[in-house]
């Protein structure tokens, strides 16, 4: 069911900016400005943040007529360099877009998530993800993980009103009310889940928009493919020790972020513990626990798959997931045991791709 809000029949026209933190994007930065300038609505302003690129991100940015501004030295992380601009008082408009700079805008994409700011609490807005290319193993399991994720796991969270995360690669925010939690911050290597949690803490709304769609690069190889959700989990732990003490502000974040950790952690086991007890062995077990994931998220991705009009690309994905699984497991248990029990926290931003 819609909010009431998405059902007025005024809607607001906003001032709208975006912001494109780069580093060497000279392959896909062109690309990223051309479908903010094919957008449904008007944009105001395209602000580039050329973060010390070598390359030519910030010619090629300003020959699309985008403004470019270039930092004194490289700013560490993203979200540095999105502060960069913002402390700046570089923004001026009501809301404001930040979207990676190999990410690919559907043309409708922020039209679609104006309405949500009808609601005076909304803070920020994020789309449906989906991956420019979807060839290599790690891109198509990706593909069937976001899939699944957003289309059934954010929608929920929608539902209950709190989102655990207003994806970097696109979200949109009411500016007023990103300054007032005090900008980005580059405490944790996910400021997109630093400033969702603080938004949560403190009352604010935030959206997950499921026809919203953007297209990044995402990881073709096994190297970036675990690179990148090395941080992504990593940044997961850091912020749960940033934001632990706030967690009673907002009872239904708390239960979301660690249902989350105690299902990442130890479901698996859990599940093939259980299916042990109606099979004779660990073999049978496991093609068991296979057979019903495979049920369950084929039936969810598939009938997104009809509604994307890519039945068949999400068909022929589907094994991919099974075997990035595994992957992330792994993963997340080492970057458990690195953040949380070695103490040796990710300091240094490494984008993955």
């Amino acid at each position: 069911m819609k909010p009431k809000f998405l059902k007025q029949s005024f809607q607001k026209k906003y001032t709208v900016s975006v912001i494109i933190p780069a580093y060497n994007e000279e392959k896909s930065i062109k690309e990223t400005i051309l479908s903010i300038q094919e957008q449904t609505v008007q944009i105001d302003e395209i602000i580039v943040v050329d973060d010390c690129s070598s390359d030519k991100t910030g010619e090629i940015a300003s020959s699309m007529g985008a403004t470019v501004v270039r930092t004194e030295v490289n700013q560490g992380t993203k979200a540095m360099a999105q502060e960069y601009v913002l402390k700046r008082g570089h923004i001026k408009t009501e809301l404001f877009v930040t979207i990676d700079g190999d990410t690919i805008l559907h043309p409708q994409a922020i039209e679609k998530t104006l309405p949500y700011f009808n609601d005076p609490l909304t803070a920020s807005v994020c789309g449906f993800v989906i991956p420019a290319k979807i060839k290599t193993v790690w891109e198509r399991g990706r593909f069937i993980e976001y899939i699944f994720g957003i289309g059934l796991f954010k929608a929920a969270q929608n539902n209950i009103g709190v989102v655990m995360v207003s994806s970097g690669c696109f979200s949109i925010f009411r500016l007023e009310l990103v300054q007032k939690m005090g900008g980005f911050k580059a405490r944790s290597m996910a400021e997109d889940m630093d400033l969702t949690w603080e938004f949560a803490a403190e009352g604010y709304h935030v959206y997950c928009v499921q026809d919203a769609y953007c297209y990044p690069y995402d990881p073709p190889t096994f190297k970036i493919f675990v690179a990148q959700i090395d941080r992504w989990y990593r940044s997961f732990f850091q912020n749960i020790s940033i934001h632990r003490k706030n967690f009673k502000r907002n009872k239904k974040l708390m239960i979301l972020v660690y249902a989350y950790l105690a299902e990442s952690l130890f479901s698996p086991l859990i599940i093939l513990g259980a299916l042990l007890f109606f099979t004779t062995s660990i073999y049978e077990a496991l093609v068991l626990a296979l057979v019903l994931n495979t049920c369950i998220v084929g039936t969810v991705t598939l009938i997104r798959g009809i509604k994307l009009q890519m039945f068949w690309k999400v068909l022929f994905s589907l094994p991919a997931y099974f075997v990035i699984r595994p992957v992330n497991f792994v993963v997340f248990w080492r970057s458990f045991w690195k953040e949380w029990i070695k103490k040796e926290p990710l300091a240094v931003w490494n984008k993955g791709h």
